[in-house]
């Protein structure tokens, strides 16, 4: 099977003329930053939203149990998770998630942990909130991001700070956090009472044979443990899928599921129903045929930059690319101007995720090989030419 790139001419977020002359102060570049993909969705997917269509019917809908069967054995083969509807509760995005969970525990000024550089919304929803924003750096050790944990352990130890936000896979850099990894920061936080909450949106988005564990197969060692997460970016379903925040703990899913009852969220949506299920039940094979585009295009990029100065921080997990300018360009911004430029490709600066991406820049590479391996060609012919 081969994924057909799209063709057609949807109005896409990362292509919107408006937002690429707002950001990169020129519309006609070649989109390569919003976190979506070039593919065309599964068959199955695609003929089942189809066929639901043809009913016509729009009216009030409820997730039938064939739903939940699907989606239970979908988590029982991917991660190894003995998934339980009731623990379950849909929200419309993982950013009004964490939203929810840390306007109910956790006050204004009183902070929460991130480790960037990390997907910029964290730090605009904690802003919003009026939270402090309280940073534990990963360490990049040679091509390698680390946890800090000794750093780690002392912010926890704050009295104030009271929600830790982890992502895994981690968004930009591209770890998949490893099983004494994910323990030490599980033991940190029960020793400290911080509630520990996972991002998994890039859970099925895993690389060359690294294991992926959700933070769910440690909630008899920590109760206070919730997992946000969506298969929005397993199956390039992004403007039609709910999020899901998944909740072993009685009482604080409960507490959860009041917010959304008070601001009415958390209705079905027909389409993302059919999707998510035609998904769960015959959607692996399209996902293995993803992940083998994927790893191919990071083996392009990689030997693209052997004869090269930019530095590949090679993803374990996520169908986004980490790429290392710090030999290459002297300050952060004339780097984004420059390579904007010259290269006519928008990619996500470094310096939105944190301080510490500095002259780096993220690229999305869920496109066609040809289309990655222009790009990349391109991004190293600019900027030998800068040198």
């Amino acid at each position: 099977m081969k994924l057909n790139t799209k063709r057609s001419k949807l109005p896409l977020s990362k292509s919107n003329p408006a937002a690429l002359l707002s950001v990169f102060g020129n519309e006609k570049l070649l989109p390569m930053w919003v976190a979506d993909m070039d593919f065309e969705i599964a068959k199955p997917i695609q003929k089942a939203l189809k066929k639901r269509i043809t009913h016509s019917g729009f009216g009030y809908e409820y997730k039938p149990d064939s739903f939940f069967i699907a989606q239970k054995k979908w988590y029982q083969k991917k991660y190894q998770l003995n998934l339980q509807k009731e623990q379950i509760v849909y929200a419309p995005s993982i950013t009004s998630s964490l939203a929810i969970i840390i306007e109910k525990y956790s006050k204004e000024k009183e902070g929460i942990i991130i480790q960037p550089p990390v997907f910029m919304e964290f730090k605009s929803v904690i802003r919003k909130l009026q939270r402090r924003i309280i940073t534990n750096p990963l360490k990049l050790e040679g091509n390698n991001y680390k946890i800090d944990f000794k750093d780690l352990e002392k912010k926890a130890q704050l009295e104030n700070n009271k929600i830790m936000i982890l992502c895994n896979p981690h968004n930009p850099v591209g770890r998949v956090w490893k099983k004494e990894e994910l323990d030490k920061i599980v033991s940190i936080c029960k020793e400290n009472n911080i509630l520990l909450v996972s991002d998994e949106i890039h859970k099925d988005i895993i690389l060359f044979d690294h294991q992926f564990t959700s933070l769910l197969h440690y909630t008899k060692k920590w109760h206070k443990i919730i997992v946000c997460t969506s298969e929005a970016k397993t199956f390039n379903l992004c403007s039609i899928t709910d999020a899901m925040i998944i909740i072993p703990d009685d009482e604080i899913r409960n507490s959860i599921t009041s917010i959304l009852k008070k601001y009415n969220l958390g209705s079905t949506n027909a389409l993302n129903r059919i999707a998510l299920e035609t998904a769960y039940k015959k959607g692996d094979k399209w996902l293995k045929e993803l992940l083998k585009t994927i790893e191919n295009n990071v083996k392009i990029i990689e030997n693209t930059l052997l004869d090269s100065d930019i530095k590949l921080i090679k993803p374990e997990g996520t169908y986004l690319v980490w790429l290392d300018f710090r030999d290459c360009f002297p300050d952060t911004k004339e780097m984004f101007n420059y390579l904007t430029k010259h290269t006519k490709i928008a990619m996500n600066a470094g310096h939105w995720f944190g301080r510490e991406g500095a002259l780096f820049m993220r690229i999305n590479i869920a496109t066609s090989p040809k289309k990655v391996k222009k790009a990349i060609q391109k991004i190293v012919t600019v900027t030998k030419m800068y040198s």
